[in-house]
């Protein structure tokens, strides 16, 4: 089935970059098949990384390209710290004093009630 599929994954490469999730869903065929396939013209040094697209939150899918050419190389990981502060500056004023007062009650320590602590006896920690 892959020497049918191979000729089209080709003849898309040619005209635009795509990755290896989006040639599946164009081929209709698994993810991993098509990743066999481009792992096998890549080896033959047919095809190459055109770029680097952000596929989900933390990760990068590879942009691969109709013909032989260097691969774009591969960018820094973004330390957390700076996905936070991205993060931080979408926020809404309300989900931002939501989650102040959430680190607010985890700091808070709770007292123990003295009628109930006149009942049962002081608390053994």
């Amino acid at each position: 089935m892959k020497s049918v599929r191979m000729p089209k994954l080709i003849a898309l490469i040619a005209q635009k970059g795509y990755t290896a999730a989006e040639l599946a869903l164009l081929l209709h065929c698994t993810v991993r098949s098509s990743r066999d396939m481009v792992q096998k013209l890549k080896e033959e040094k047919s095809i190459h990384i055109q770029s680097w697209r952000k596929s989900s939150i933390n990760s990068l899918a590879a942009v691969y390209r109709n013909g032989a050419g260097e691969d774009a190389p591969r960018p820094p990981p973004e330390h957390p710290r700076n996905r936070v502060k991205k993060f931080r500056e979408k926020e809404s004023v309300d989900d931002k004093e939501m989650r102040l007062a959430r680190q607010r009650q985890l700091k808070r320590k709770v007292k123990r009630d003295p009628l109930t602590a006149a009942f049962y006896g002081e608390s053994n920690p």
